[in-house]
């Protein structure tokens, strides 16, 4: 892609049924290939996914840590949900409610509605710090693609 190319747009519930129907190997290259591009375009359109009404007045720092798959480091994006909005940022200075740590397959999987926290929590793939509470309703103030499908 050049300099000022977009991103192609997806429906997000097509972008689900493709995570579906992919392989962790083709998820992990396409991760591999794109991760930049993907990310942020998954960050960015959190907000419109967002439902002010099943998160009420609540007010949370929520932190993913999305793991690069050899270095041990990992990406890091903020969603701050206050005063009924979400807004995303990437390496947030904000000391967060909640902590998520997930490979970058998994955060795909999960994201997409293809895998739910839970399962992953209980496999040892989604690592979870800060208010297990709020981390545990969290997921329902956001519109996920694909879950209807």
């Amino acid at each position: 892609m050049e300099a000022g190319d977009q991103i192609p747009v997806i429906d997000p519930d097509q972008y689900a049924a493709l995570v579906r129907d992919a392989t962790d190997d083709q998820l992990a290259e396409g991760m591999r290939v794109n991760r930049e591009l993907i990310l942020g375009e998954i960050f960015r359109r959190m907000s419109d996914h967002f439902d002010a009404g099943k998160a009420g007045k609540v007010e949370a720092i929520i932190e993913w840590r999305i793991l690069e798959p050899e270095e041990g480091e990992y990406d890091r994006w903020q969603m701050v949900i206050e005063n009924g909005r979400c807004v995303v940022s990437r390496d947030g200075d904000r000391k967060p409610s909640v902590i998520y740590t997930v490979g970058p397959v998994d955060f795909i999987r999960l994201i997409s509605g293809n895998k739910s926290g839970p399962e992953l929590f209980m496999l040892g793939k989604l690592k979870v710090r800060g208010n297990l509470m709020l981390a545990a309703r969290m997921p329902a103030w956001f519109r996920i693609p694909g879950a209807d499908g």
